[in-house]
């Protein structure tokens, strides 16, 4: 699902840094524990 959200941002010319997901308990980084990895652009 974070890849659809990272390519639907670029056709709109947003970079996504760190999708978090927040929650009723609290938030998690999908960047800090890797389950997002840096890609390059172009």
């Amino acid at each position: 699902m974070t890849k659809v959200i990272i390519d639907a941002a670029k056709a709109l010319d947003i970079t996504v840094h760190d999708p978090i997901i927040i929650g009723k308990d609290g938030y998690v980084s999908l960047k800090g524990p890797k389950l997002i990895r840096k890609t390059q652009s172009g």
